[in-house]
Parts: C-alpha cells; structure tokens; sequence
C-alpha cells in the first residue's frame, strides 16, 4: 500500500511536533533545586524550538525517503515495523555521533533510543493516518 507523499510529508511534521514536544519535557524537566540554583538551563520552550528545528530536517529528508522505500519494498506490516526501528535507531546512533565528541558514551542507548522511538511515532502515525484521516478524505473528494 503506497502513501503518497503529501501524506508522508503531513505525517512528518506531526511526527517531528510530538517527538520534540515530549524531548523538550524530557530533557527540560528539572527539580526545585536545581530551578532555584544559579545553574544555566533552557526552558522547555526553547528546547522544543530547538528540537524541532532537528526533527523537522530529519522526518522531512531521511523519514520520508526511508518510509517510502520500506512501505514500496516490504510487505508483511511486522517486518515494516521492524525496519522502520532498526533505521531509527541507526539515525539516532548517526544524530548521536554528529553532535556529541565521545565523552557522551554513555548517553548513546538514550540516542538509540530516541531514534527508535521516533520511528515507531512515525510508523504507527503513518498507519492511523492511513486507515483513519486520508481515508475521510478521500471519500469526501
């Protein structure tokens, strides 16, 4: 089943506006104390500005092209699902390794992850997009 590619599109701005919002609360969430230190941080607000500037980049170009090659070359929707983690988790280990030296190891899982869980968004929008919202509109037209 083939998606077009306004659908990818729509899908990876909604995608890249979820992800961000929930990586601002995240990464922006602090205790008290540290909210009352004289400690620099960014507010939840800048950090979704921020990451949204990367998310939208990385859905718009690399989701897109990706989604549409596993959607045209796979057909089984588990072995999908399972492609669109495994490329997630490549491009957070690739996001990982562009913007961290190697001090940051440790936070490397975390990157994989975030890229896997960015993908499954993206997989599973895509899909409730699919059978719900596109479908109403086409029947509409």
């Amino acid at each position: 089943m083939s998606h077009s590619l306004f659908q990818r599109i729509t899908i990876s701005v909604i995608s890249a506006i979820i992800l961000s919002w929930f990586l601002s609360f995240y990464f922006g969430y602090g205790s008290m104390e540290e909210e009352i230190s004289e400690t620099s941080g960014y507010s939840t607000k800048t950090l979704f500005l921020m990451f949204i500037g990367y998310s939208l980049v990385i859905y718009g170009i690399l989701g897109v092209i990706i989604s549409w090659f596993i959607d045209t070359k796979i057909q089984k929707q588990l072995n999908q699902a399972v492609l669109y983690c495994v490329s997630g988790a490549i491009i957070g280990g690739l996001v990982y390794f562009l913007t961290s030296a190697v001090t940051y190891m440790n936070r490397l899982l975390i990157f994989l992850l975030i890229g896997t869980f960015a993908a499954l968004l993206y997989f599973i929008l895509l899909k409730i997009f699919n059978l719900v919202v596109f479908k109403m509109m086409k029947s509409a037209s």
